[in-house]
């Protein structure tokens, strides 16, 4: 990843090429589906089972500029946390529901177009039943539609909680048709669930 740091100009198109390249040094089989968004702007909301997810993402959506959601410790990882700063990655405090609003208005405030933002509605790698709805409400304030993302496999390349690389895996994904921001929460919330 600082290799494409300090020879990319764009740390956007860095981090496009690192996911591209991570992809192929653990010789991940990549089988996906999806269809065409037709839209510039739109919510992804995704399986989170391992870090290669935001390879997947990164590399599936190749043309898009994508904004993620990260809890806010990541951004003290040294290099990587410059990166995701730099890549304009938006910081979100669990700790702090304030902190977190204040970040999202910063981020409406600015009004960025032609974008993508990503989220794990379940949070975390480990505990995959905590679905977490801010991610909708986020989409229905921007009025942004919601695009369905399942990754399956992708916790056998980089096992949670493990240093490891298992090389030669497949990882399937589906992108789905997008969720119209208009239905009601619970609407979208139920039909999430039942894709990722």
């Amino acid at each position: 990843m600082f290799f494409y740091y300090i020879t990319q100009k764009d740390i956007k198109n860095a981090a496009k090429l690192f996911a591209k390249k991570s992809i192929n040094i653990c010789k991940a089989q990549i089988a996906s589906s999806q269809t065409s968004t037709n839209s510039k702007n739109f919510v992804i909301m995704a399986t989170h089972k391992s870090y290669f997810d935001i390879f997947c993402i990164e590399y599936l959506f190749f043309n898009t500029h994508i904004i993620w959601f990260a809890k806010k410790e990541l951004f003290h990882i040294p290099i990587f946390g410059h990166i995701l700063k730099k890549t304009g990655a938006l910081s979100i405090d669990r700790g702090s529901t304030i902190k977190s609003a204040l970040a999202l208005r910063k981020l409406l405030k600015e009004r960025k177009d032609n974008v993508a933002f990503a989220i794990f509605p379940y949070g975390t790698r480990k505990h995959i039943k905590a679905f977490k709805s801010g991610g909708i409400y986020f989409a229905k304030k921007l009025k942004l539609p919601i695009i369905p993302v399942k990754i399956e496999g992708s916790e056998n390349v980089m096992p949670p909680g493990k240093i490891t690389i298992q090389e030669n895996q497949k990882v399937k994904i589906k992108i789905y048709d997008k969720i119209n921001p208009d239905l009601e929460v619970d609407k979208i919330e139920s039909t999430l669930k039942k894709l990722i």
